[in-house]
């Protein structure tokens, strides 16, 4: 792991050598609630299942 951090540490730093300026982009006109609904449903989704699924692997005593 540290070898491949070596490795690509140079890359890095000269890819952001190369980068663009970032220029301050304007504000949008209006936001698209469909979008941050859908994120947050898929959000809220995704915590639930995972300590749904956690509670049941703790509760057939499945523990690793």
């Amino acid at each position: 792991m540290i070898r491949l951090i070596a490795a690509l540490s140079p890359l890095f730093i000269a890819f952001s050598a190369l980068a663009e300026e970032v220029k301050d982009a304007p504000p949008p006109a209006q936001t698209d609630v469909v979008g941050i609904a859908i994120f947050f449903i898929l959000f809220i989704g995704l915590c639930v299942g995972f300590f749904g699924y956690m509670w049941w692997r703790s509760k057939h005593g499945k523990e690793e």
